[in-house]
């Protein structure tokens, strides 16, 4: 690929995000990165209680690209695809399988999403 993926994050379907929320947060004094309704990301990890990518909420691995187009044309051509390139608010972004046969996801983020920076990495 002319851009290597970045990672972004392990997420994690909840069926209550403010529990789940002060769980981290409380129990395990993670820090909050950036938050809205329906999902929390922390370093590396996120969870959240909106439609998830496949529709069965398995837990889900994103890798950030530079640009969703171009790295599905690459892709596309050396993996097998699951899920086609999608408009989200969040970015644009499609799945692909792993050599294990698990979706894994690719996403553009968004210059404007619906979650807000909570803190600044440091």
């Amino acid at each position: 690929m002319s851009h290597r993926p970045k990672f972004g994050f392990f997420l994690e379907y909840v069926e209550d995000i403010e529990i789940a929320k002060s769980f981290y947060v409380d129990i395990l004094h993670l820090e909050v990165e950036r938050a809205a309704p329906v999902f929390v990301q922390f370093d590396h990890f996120a969870i959240a209680n909106d439609e998830s990518m496949s529709g069965n909420r398995e837990p889900e691995v994103y890798w950030i690209v530079e640009d969703a187009e171009v790295s599905f044309a690459e892709l596309s051509q050396k993996a097998e695809i699951v899920q086609p390139i999608q408009q989200k608010p969040f970015g644009k972004v499609f799945g692909i399988k792993d050599p294990t046969g698990q979706p894994i996801y690719l996403v553009e983020f968004a210059r404007q999403r619906p979650s807000q920076v909570v803190s600044a990495k440091s």
